[in-house]
């Protein structure tokens, strides 16, 4: 065998090592690629799944729901009443709440309310503009 022929089929072959650091360089854009459509899929899902979020009525529970209590105090946010009733229970989502108040532009009225889970947000967010008094 000659030496040439040798040379060729060592791993140590500067043609070996390119073919081989070419593939490593096809495999790394491949898997840069794939965690790229990954994320953006992901994105792309989650923002839909919030846009029908806001712009469907669906209340925290089924009909008949159960009533609840809350009491939203002067000066309080969009947001931090989305937070209350999140957490009461009354609604699912504090931040669809808040967007939703902000689309329709309803002004949140202080005072005490009895809101039932099964309630749409936009049914709670008309109660809560009229007032307390106006069951």
């Amino acid at each position: 065998m000659t030496q040439k022929a040798k040379r060729d089929n060592s791993p140590d072959d500067p043609h070996v090592l390119g073919v081989v650091n070419h593939a490593g360089h096809v495999l790394f854009k491949i898997a840069v690629v794939a965690v790229f459509a990954f994320a953006l899929f992901y994105g792309i899902r989650t923002a839909y799944d919030f846009g029908y979020s806001v712009f469907t009525v669906q209340a925290a529970e089924e009909a008949p729901g159960r009533d609840v209590e809350v009491t939203v105090l002067t000066g309080m946010s969009s947001r931090s009443v989305g937070s209350l009733l999140a957490n009461a229970g009354v609604i699912r989502n504090a931040t669809v709440f808040y967007v939703q108040s902000v689309i329709y532009g309803y002004d949140i009225k202080p005072g005490t309310y009895r809101l039932n889970t099964s309630q749409s947000i936009e049914s709670i967010l008309l109660t809560l503009s009229e007032g307390p008094g106006a069951d």
